[in-house]
């Protein structure tokens, strides 16, 4: 076992990971899997971004709890952003290990391995998901957290398995990179996220987060992602908010359109009663996970 507490057995294997794995068909069940998955705490450095990071956090189901775990797929999941905000939200107010726990139950211990990062820093600031003076979130997102799961973790490579999801300055981080980098994360979950990245105003926004540039403030918006590398016919995308969200729910329809209008398949849901909080989020990731499981081979398709 390492230092975080990852299971040997866990460890990637010499032979080059495969891209997908359709384990709905393949996986059995060996009689050592636990009927609970695990939640560590680890540190992904910031090798390439130099970005100040805390603690992330790793879920691993049952199925990857095994002496010989499969290659699953990743779920790259994170927290929204306020005072004191972090990965641990995701755990305290998403309840992500009860989730994913209560889906691996429904289809043989399989569910998706969960990295939680650090995309705030210790301040709990908002860099929004990019390269700038507030620090480079985008690059240990898109580089030295991939980086770290597939040097630690049995994780399949193709795009097909890896999510980006996220609540609220999350979920805006998500539409971010899921269509700014489509060949790392196939598929997205933008729960109760913003229209782009946002520090209040926009001059505020430009002067603080992109040092004045206002050309590189609109290129790092969804709708100028979509177009610049759009189309996405091998995208997956869920987009969800609260019925009672009055700030955050509009935006949903508008951004679900736009990654329709961009090729990307796409599912929405408003969340009946629901407000700007981590219930919404809780049963929207849960629900847009659930969507997802016959696309990551998880769980049977039609």
């Amino acid at each position: 076992m390492s230092p975080d507490g990852i299971p040997t057995a866990e460890a990637p294997t010499a032979a080059p990971a495969p891209s997908t794995v359709d384990l709905a068909t393949t996986w059995s069940p060996p009689l050592d899997m636990p009927t609970a998955g695990r939640l560590l705490r680890v540190t992904i450095p910031a090798t390439r971004s130099h970005f100040t990071a805390r603690d992330a956090l790793l879920y691993l189901p049952p199925a990857a709890l095994t002496t010989d775990p499969p290659h699953l797929p990743v779920a790259v999941l994170l927290s929204g952003q306020s005072r004191g905000a972090g990965p641990e939200d995701v755990e305290t107010g998403g309840q992500i290990e009860a989730t994913m726990d209560a889906l691996a139950a429904l289809h043989r211990g399989l569910a998706p391995i969960v990295v939680v990062p650090d995309q705030l820093g210790p301040a709990s600031a908002n860099p929004m998901c990019v390269d700038g003076p507030l620090g480079n979130s985008a690059t240990y997102l898109e580089q030295d957290v991939p980086a770290w799961i597939t040097a630690h973790l049995r994780v399949q490579t193709g795009a097909a398995a890896w999510t980006i999801g996220g609540f609220s300055q999350g979920g805006t981080c998500a539409i971010q990179l899921g269509a700014g980098d489509p060949d790392r994360f196939g598929n997205l979950l933008d729960v109760s996220g913003e229209q782009g990245p946002s520090l209040g105003s926009v001059a505020n926004t430009v002067a603080r987060g992109f040092s004045g540039n206002a050309a590189a403030w609109r290129a790092a918006q969804p709708a100028a992602l979509m177009s610049a590398h759009g189309p996405y016919p091998a995208t997956w995308a869920f987009f969800a908010a609260g019925a009672a969200d009055h700030t955050y729910g509009p935006v949903m329809p508008v951004q679900a359109a736009r990654a329709r209008a961009a090729g990307m398949h796409v599912a929405t849901w408003v969340v009946p009663g629901a407000r700007h909080n981590w219930t919404t989020a809780r049963v929207a990731l849960a629900a847009g996970t659930a969507w997802l499981m016959p696309r990551l081979g998880l769980a049977p398709t039609g």
